[in-house]
């Protein structure tokens, strides 16, 4: 058993996912590393980078926007950080969950926990099987879908993009999703705030709360969806 754990181990570090697994470990690594150092230095930035990394996971993009606007951050630092994160998040669970998908496809725990998510990705590919870049690109960047960069990738997958390729069109398209996002929020708060300086606050804990009830009915509503 230790004998195939170790080959299948080998295998996943030795692929193209593998590689793309390491930059995403060495982002997060990254990424720690600027937050414990801020902390040191005594700034305050490294609270808003750690509350807008959890946002993000949580609720997506536009939350982490919102709270990072709210927070008075300038709109390019928001869009790098953004960004990366989207980024840190799919070059860390792309790989694992493709090589999955290759390698432990009948496994219980790829059945209930990865399957449906992969089916429900499958019923876009049709959609964008004759514009594959371009569809990804679209899929990741289009603000209104809400789709994110791990089903944007996955499509890419399903869609039969080299890894590497995968994963500049998702880069591009979350950075031009993150441009969309930020200058929006930018101009909406700045709006607001000229009527009362609480509301932009108020805005902002709606939009996070409300983005994360969204995503935890709608995985909810996919894995039922499933079951059927």
């Amino acid at each position: 058993m230790d004998t195939k754990q170790n080959g299948i181990r080998k295998k996943f570090f030795n692929s193209e996912v593998g590689t793309i697994f390491i930059v995403g470990i060495l982002l997060l690594l990254m990424w720690l590393s600027v937050i414990i150092l801020l902390f040191k230095l005594g700034n305050s930035l490294w609270l808003t980078i750690l509350t807008m990394g959890f946002t993000q996971v949580l609720g997506g993009r536009a939350a982490s926007i919102a709270q990072a606007t709210q927070a008075e951050l300038h709109p390019l630092l928001i869009v790098l950080l953004a960004t990366y994160v989207d980024m840190l998040v799919v070059f860390i669970l792309y790989p694992m969950m493709v090589f999955s998908y290759d390698h432990f496809f009948e496994r219980r725990f790829f059945q209930k926990h990865m399957k449906p998510l992969f089916e429900s990705v499958q019923k876009s590919v049709t959609r964008f099987r004759s514009h594959k870049i371009i569809g990804v690109f679209l899929f990741v960047w289009f603000p209104f879908w809400m789709t994110g960069v791990i089903i944007g990738s996955l499509l890419g997958f399903l869609l039969g993009l080299r890894p590497w390729v995968n994963m500049v069109t998702v880069t591009m398209g979350t950075l031009s999703a993150v441009f969309c996002w930020v200058f929006a929020y930018d101009l909406l708060f700045s709006w607001l705030g000229q009527i009362n300086k609480q509301i932009p606050l108020g805005i902002t804990v709606l939009i996070i709360a409300g983005l994360i009830i969204n995503r935890f009915f709608h995985s909810k509503k996919m894995h039922k969806d499933n079951k059927k």
